[in-house]
């Protein structure tokens, strides 16, 4: 457990939407934040005290990264975003190898903590490439010597933000029965949840938000905050999996991430409510952005 004075906070993955938000909750905290990134230009447009520029996947970029630091957290992984056609690095070759070149170097540099950032319900979700990666480096950072906590948040809010966009335009998309539980979350309370971790105690944080619906229930909400009627078209898991399949052979991450998007929407995923943000409200920020 590292005191509850100011640390010297390494953050990977700096610049992608938990990051960001991450490096704003603990700045507001009082904490001396450095960013790892592979953008400098991205990095310094965040307030950050120190940037350093450094690729996961290749460990010599990383040396020196986390000298005089106090503990990492790691969010860094793979693109979740599925307009990024050209990144075509899999989970698989970035989400364990990366994690695993920053802990080497976090266990030379001795840190107090290493915080890092996997999914809810992973146990169930082990058949899609994107949780054996996340799964497969907790077990190697449960087996270091490392004080650690492994965050595991539901699905962000920002995730389904492209609900909402294909709800304006009249369009409603559900894969499986639409009847599965979940909980989303959104990125500032995980954000808020991986700054306790690093002055805590627990090896596991499970963070959901306030208000469980069925992915149905998600849609129908997309469609209500836009003042649509909804229209939804319901395709079978297998059908969806079919249609994805050529997918695999163009960009393999992508693929991955839309089996994913499958296979949990085919589980209840209810975290302990942590969060307090509400996804309605989200959606209707969202909605006025768009709109302006």
């Amino acid at each position: 457990m590292l005191a509850s004075r100011v640390a010297r906070i390494l953050v990977a993955g700096a610049t992608g939407t938990l990051g960001r938000a991450t490096v704003r909750e603990l700045k507001d905290r009082g904490h001396f934040v450095r960013g790892l990134g592979r953008w400098v230009p991205l990095l310094r447009q965040l307030p950050l005290d120190e940037t350093f520029e450094g690729d996961l996947t290749n460990p010599e970029s990383l040396e020196g990264c986390c000298d005089g630091i106090d503990a990492v957290l790691s969010c860094a992984g793979a693109s979740m975003h599925l307009d990024t056609w050209g990144d075509t690095r899999s989970f698989k070759a970035v989400d364990f190898p990366g994690n695993r070149n920053l802990l080497a170097e976090a266990r030379r540099a001795a840190v107090g903590r290493f915080v890092y950032v996997s999914l809810y319900a992973a146990e169930g979700l082990l058949r899609t490439e994107y949780a054996r990666a996340h799964e497969r480096f907790v077990e190697l950072l449960r087996g270091s010597s490392l004080p650690y906590t492994v965050v595991r948040p539901t699905g962000f809010f920002g995730f389904f933000g492209e609900v909402l966009r294909m709800a304006q335009k009249g369009q409603g998309v559900l894969i499986g029965s639409g009847a599965t539980r979940t909980n989303p979350v959104h990125e500032e309370d995980v954000a808020a949840a991986c700054a306790e971790a690093l002055v805590g105690t627990e090896s596991e944080m499970s963070v959901g938000g306030p208000d469980i619906y069925t992915r149905r229930e998600i849609v129908e909400l997309a469609f209500e905050v836009v003042g649509r009627k909804p229209r939804i078209v319901r395709i079978p898991s297998w059908v969806f999996r079919g249609l994805v399949a050529p997918v695999r052979l163009m960009n393999p991450r992508l693929y991955a991430l839309m089996a994913f998007g499958a296979a949990v929407s085919s589980i209840d995923v209810v975290a302990p409510a942590v969060g307090r943000r509400h996804l309605r409200a989200y959606f209707q920020s969202l909605a006025e952005q768009e709109i302006r």
